[in-house]
């Protein structure tokens, strides 16, 4: 009986791994066993939002890609103290004016230990940003944190002020760079274009190809009128 030669070595996904958008990536801090997953990412960032060193392997697999590394959480990181807030702003500012929301450093990868509470709290703040109704940024946050979401969290996105962020020249911002806002605005402005057009085609009131249709409603002879008796 011949002996069966193993087959290829399954590839593992980071915990947590999921797109934020388009170039914009989120996992856990990833094990030796997923790090061959993140190869096929075409990763120019990675950003550590976490103070813990991150592990050789990792390191390896970065200085060999030729990755940029940047250890937010430990550059900006302070000892715990009665402050209420999950993560620094200083980290949150940083990591979506530099990273996040410039192309510049595209593909990126976010990581924290467990891919919830940093990761979380940046990935809600660019949803504020981004005018998402608040409900659905908790639904996406409960989502990846499951039993471990903290109130903590929440609220810091809740109350996460969009005035704190830079954002970069136009040409770095990414394709899909496009708050709920803007979208309005641009729609109220078609609908007022739209409503002074057809003011300017009315004359004394009548809109052209309609102009036997104000004499006919004036003498009750317009077609298909219903008498309520």
């Amino acid at each position: 009986m011949s002996k069966q030669l193993p087959g290829p070595s399954l590839i593992q996904v980071p915990n947590l791994f999921s797109i934020v958008e388009p170039g914009v990536y989120r996992c856990a801090s990833p094990t030796p066993a997923q790090i061959p997953f993140l190869a096929s990412l075409n990763l120019k960032s990675i950003v550590s939002l976490t103070p813990e060193h991150p592990i050789k392997p990792l390191l390896t697999f970065i200085r060999s890609s030729n990755i940029e590394f940047v250890h937010l959480g430990l550059t900006l990181w302070r000892p715990p103290t009665t402050d209420w807030k999950p993560v620094r702003d200083e980290v949150i500012k940083t990591a979506l004016e530099k990273y996040v929301l410039d192309t510049r450093s595209h593909p990126v990868l976010l990581i924290d230990p467990i891919g919830v509470h940093q990761t979380g709290c940046l990935v809600g703040a660019l949803r504020i940003m981004q005018n998402w109704n608040f409900a659905s940024i908790l639904v996406e946050y409960r989502s990846h944190a499951g039993s471990k979401h903290r109130y903590a969290d929440e609220q810091y996105i809740e109350l996460f002020d969009p005035d704190l962020i830079n954002l970069p020249p136009p040409q770095n911002r990414p394709s899909w760079w496009l708050p709920i806002s803007s979208v309005d605005d641009d729609d109220s402005e078609d609908e007022e274009i739209e409503t002074t057009e057809t003011a300017d085609r009315e004359v004394n009131g009548v809109v052209p190809g309609q102009e036997g249709v104000k004499e006919h409603m004036l003498n009750g002879n317009l077609a298909g009128d219903v008498v309520v008796q």
